[in-house]
């Protein structure tokens, strides 16, 4: 009788535990979830099956879950979403909140159709723009799931207005309906540069330097001075300085690595990079063809002056063919 009793005890016992643990690892494990939010360079996790499983799907999750769905076909081939643009204003949303009081109550990611199509099949996204929200309690399968119109953010739900959304209106999306609180969205800028109070310190001494060049020496009558700003004002122009001011073109772009992109592949666009580029390319044409037509038959000394003719001939060869390389890669 009382090895029977020891066995139901021991038996209660090693079901407890087992059950237990169960319990402990349907629960997602936060601290592995923190780390893959600090490794992020903006707080927003990239979406794998694995990671989906693992902290998304169930119902044990103390946290909201805000997705991103991208595709690098539809970035590239319809450059008007300006999907580039809004994954930035994301992360910033991102970072706000991983920042704030609530860090803990919400977690950003990144649905990228390249890298798993899992996400797209559950929440039946079928189209971009698209951002989603899932609150804890909703329970998330391997079936489909119909999220409804107040838990997703498309051109329906919020509008084009303002598009690309900006961060703030991520932040109020994601948050101010929830309770949740975000610090407050931190832009870079050049102004926060802890070298822009020395980049202004030198600009204010340059050009008081060049006032007192300009009333102490006649520099405006300098013939020097007009050339260099003629061929400041030819660059300017050819390298399209003007269009990008207009139109807002940003000078570079981040690939989904991080890295700096200075170059569209095809026709999709083009950035201010590529402009100021091909810009510099006609001036080194230009100088090397004004330079061997005006200036090497002055030149006295026939070695020197036959050496810098065929420099500058290898210059403006050698900036044609870049041209043409450029012209090679946007077109095929």
């Amino acid at each position: 009788m009382f090895f029977t009793e020891m066995t139901r005890a021991l038996l209660g016992i090693i079901i407890f535990v087992i059950t237990s643990s169960k319990l402990v690892s349907a629960s997602p494990d936060l601290s592995e979830l923190y780390a893959l939010r600090d490794q992020a360079r903006d707080a927003v996790v990239l979406l794998t099956d694995d990671v989906l499983k693992q902290y998304v799907m169930g119902r044990n999750r103390p946290y909201t879950v805000a997705i991103y769905f991208s595709a690098e076909q539809v970035s590239e081939g319809n450059p008007s979403l300006r999907l580039d643009e809004l994954r930035k204003e994301y992360g910033l949303a991102a970072k706000a909140f991983a920042k704030g009081p609530d860090s803990d109550k919400i977690f950003f990611f990144e649905a990228a159709l390249e890298t798993s199509q899992m996400p797209f099949a559950v929440l039946q996204v079928n189209s971009l723009p698209c951002v989603v929200r899932i609150p804890p309690g909703l329970h998330v399968g391997s079936s489909t799931l119909e999220l409804g119109r107040a838990d997703k953010m498309v051109p329906d739900t919020v509008g084009t207005r303002n598009y690309p959304w900006p961060a703030e209106i991520f932040v109020e999306f994601m948050g101010d309906r929830q309770g949740l609180k975000a610090a407050e969205v931190d832009r870079p800028s050049i102004y926060k540069s802890p070298i822009f109070p020395v980049l202004l310190l030198s600009g204010l001494v340059s050009l008081a330097y060049l006032v007192y060049k300009v009333y102490t020496m006649s520099l405006l009558q300098h013939p020097a001075l007009w050339a260099v700003l003629s061929l400041a004002v030819f660059w300017f122009s050819v390298s399209g300085g003007m269009y990008n001011i207009i139109r807002g073109v940003p000078f570079f772009i981040r690939d989904r690595k991080g890295n700096l992109q200075f170059f569209l592949t095809g026709r999709q666009g083009q950035l201010g990079a590529e402009g100021f580029t091909l810009g510099t390319l006609y001036l080194l044409v230009s100088c090397s063809v004004a330079f061997i037509t005006f200036l090497a038959p002055r030149i006295s000394n026939r070695i020197l002056r036959d050496t810098l003719s065929l420099i500058g001939t290898a210059l403006a060869a050698g900036s044609i063919y870049q041209t043409f390389m450029l012209w090679t890669m946007k077109t095929g």
